[in-house]
């Protein structure tokens, strides 16, 4: 969808235009944040592109929190009972950086890694059937 879209507010449209009117809203208001404030990090148009093109492919998943780190890198998460977060960072190269975990302090799971798309979504599905609808 966006590999050919050079500009953030092209990014944003494209979220609009696939009805992912939420996720343009928040963008939207990060790059602002970025543009009125010097000590927010600039915003990674490759972790855009990636963060766009997961959105848009995996529409099964609730809307998530969106952030910007401190190296620009875009990502989500989505919290799970049972004290649970799924957390996913959208690299530059396509890959996707992420952690889950969900449990009492004396049954805790988790994972992590850094995979393509489709590898991520399994290593975390038994985390992301867990995300209140």
């Amino acid at each position: 969808m966006t590999s050919v879209v050079n500009s953030y507010e092209a990014i944003v449209a494209e979220l609009r235009q696939s009805g992912l009117n939420q996720a343009a809203a928040r963008i939207a208001y990060l790059l602002q944040l970025g543009e009125e404030d010097p000590d927010e990090p600039e915003m990674s148009l490759d972790s855009l592109r990636r963060l766009a093109d997961f959105l848009v492919e995996e529409r099964q998943l609730p809307f998530p929190d969106i952030g910007v780190g401190p190296n620009g890198l875009l990502g989500i998460s989505w919290r799970i009972p049972e004290q649970g977060i799924v957390a996913m960072k959208f690299l530059s190269s396509g890959l996707i950086q992420f952690a889950a975990s969900c449990g009492s302090e004396s049954g805790r799971i988790g994972v992590t890694g850094t995979l393509p798309v489709t590898d991520t979504l399994q290593a975390v599905q038994k985390f992301t059937k867990r995300i209140d609808r």
